[in-house]
């Protein structure tokens, strides 16, 4: 399998099986942004412990490679 293969494969698998895809109900922080040549949109949702990120979600409205 080729370079290129084992690429495809795995933005697929992200695409089909995005990991901490989700709203965070009860964020302490939410971001969002945009990509204007493409119109990809992403939302960030963290939640802190202290000064740590104990979880962290996204939801998005984008191609395969933005779920990645």
């Amino acid at each position: 399998m080729s370079g290129g293969d084992l690429y495809r494969e795995h933005i697929f698998d992200h695409y089909k099986n995005p990991r901490n895809y989700g709203v965070l109900a009860d964020a302490d922080t939410v971001s969002e942004d945009a990509n204007l040549s493409c119109g990809d949109e992403v939302e960030f949702y963290l939640k802190f412990d202290g000064n740590r990120i104990s979880d962290i979600r996204f939801t998005s409205r984008s191609c395969a490679i933005c779920k990645d």
